[in-house]
């Protein structure tokens, strides 16, 4: 028996229908891969560039250890050999207006005894880190346990609880040593890798999932965009602070140099080399960034209070 027409073209509508959804669902798909692709490519670049400025940072705090690394085994070192031979060595320096205590004495030797076991460490190849972390914070904070060999991520204390170091003598993001990053960043598994979460699209069971997990992932990687951004943010002022520190501790190593004395002969000149050696103590004790990984705020202000000699 014939078929009637009207069957023939329901069965034919119908076909069309499948057609023109299997077509959505293909233009879907399609649209999931490229939004995931694109998504992806936007944080590979924003890490890429986080990366780079966590390079920066870490290699200008090093910079900045370097200096202070150098004033520890000269400035505060004569500093410290001139007042052992004079006539005031194991007093207060009585008689002099500026005075230097014993556990002020003792601090220092401590100290510049634990910037020459660094320097062995360095050439040993053993101090990983060390430098780095003597930029960032105060000698008398970091000097201990960076003296051992450890590792920044190995620091005791204030360094021991802060992930934004060992972040940043720590590698990239991708590598697994995000600190400061934290969760932010790993919203939606994203440092696990973007291409893996792309390719999870193209495996759901329906186009409109499948774009619907693109649309989320692309909506996280805004998110953690937005925090690297941050980060960036504080890794600028990390840097300004370092160099802001370091050009001071130089300014004021070359006043000294340029008076010092080598004994007590001559009060005065005596006296203004102590001045200058304890501004120098003041500068290398002021932090670059905080406990929290942040930039000590104010830092300008705390310079100028020791360098107002």
């Amino acid at each position: 028996m014939a078929v009637p027409f009207i069957l023939w073209g329901a069965a034919a509508l119908l076909a069309g229908t499948g057609v023109v959804k299997g077509v959505g669902a293909l233009s879907d798909f399609d649209e999931a891969k490229k939004s995931g692709q694109r998504a992806a490519r936007r944080y590979e670049e924003g890490e890429a560039q986080l990366d780079a400025m966590r390079a920066k940072t870490n290699a200008t705090f090093t910079k900045l250890g370097k200096v202070k690394l150098a004033i520890f085994k000269q400035q505060i070192q004569h500093l410290l050999d001139v007042i052992r031979m004079s006539k005031s060595a194991g007093s207060s320096l009585k008689g002099f207006k500026v005075k230097i205590s014993i556990a002020e004495l003792k601090e220092m030797e401590r100290l510049v005894l634990q910037s020459l076991e660094i320097e062995r460490g360095l050439a040993a190849g053993a101090a990983t880190g060390a430098l780095a972390a003597m930029g960032a914070y105060s000698g008398v904070g970091t000097l201990a346990a960076a003296s051992t060999g450890a590792a920044i991520s190995g620091l005791s204390g204030v360094a021991a609880t802060n992930a934004t170091l060992a972040w940043l003598g720590g590698g990239a993001l991708s590598a697994g040593g995000y600190g400061m990053a934290g969760g932010a960043i790993a919203l939606g598994g994203i440092v696990l890798g973007p291409a893996l979460a792309v390719g999870g699209f193209m495996m759901a069971s329906k186009a409109e999932e499948a774009l619907t997990k693109a649309q989320a992932y692309s909506a996280n990687v805004d998110i953690a965009l937005a925090e690297m951004e941050r980060i960036g943010v504080v890794l600028t002022a990390l840097q300004d602070n370092a160099n802001e520190l370091r050009l001071a501790l130089t300014r004021l190593a070359k006043r000294f140099d340029a008076e010092k004395v080598n004994d007590d002969s001559d009060p005065a000149g005596f006296q203004r080399m102590i001045v200058l050696g304890k501004g120098l103590k003041g500068l290398l004790d002021i932090a670059v960034m905080d406990d929290k990984g942040n930039a000590t705020a104010n830092i300008k202000a705390q310079i100028s209070g020791e360098l107002d000699l």
